[in-house]
């Protein structure tokens, strides 16, 4: 009853939820995101890899502090956009939910 609507909309759900997209490219972000995860976790947030796509676009989703702060934007497209991008070369941009 209750506990499964509850587990619908925890913030634990979002974050157990398998990334989508081609597996190697998921796990080579995902190496990328642990070096900067720790940024994110020092201020109060975190970052979860959403999607990536046959495009090369990566979707990420900002969790408690860092979601909806204007400076997580600067974060994203300043720090891990770039470093994304000088890591694997066929990423083509960041979006971020």
């Amino acid at each position: 009853g209750v506990n499964w609507v509850r587990s619908l909309f925890s913030r634990e759900r979002s974050e157990a939820a398998a990334p989508v997209g081609d597996p190697a490219r998921v796990a080579e972000v995902e190496v990328v995101l642990e070096r900067l995860r720790p940024a994110f976790r020092a201020d109060g947030g975190d970052i979860t890899l959403v999607e990536v796509d046959e495009g090369g676009l990566v979707t990420v989703e900002l969790h408690g502090a860092c979601s909806g702060c204007h400076a997580s934007s600067m974060t994203l497209h300043g720090a891990l956009e770039p470093e994304l991008r000088r890591s694997l070369d066929w990423v083509r941009g960041l979006r971020a939910l």
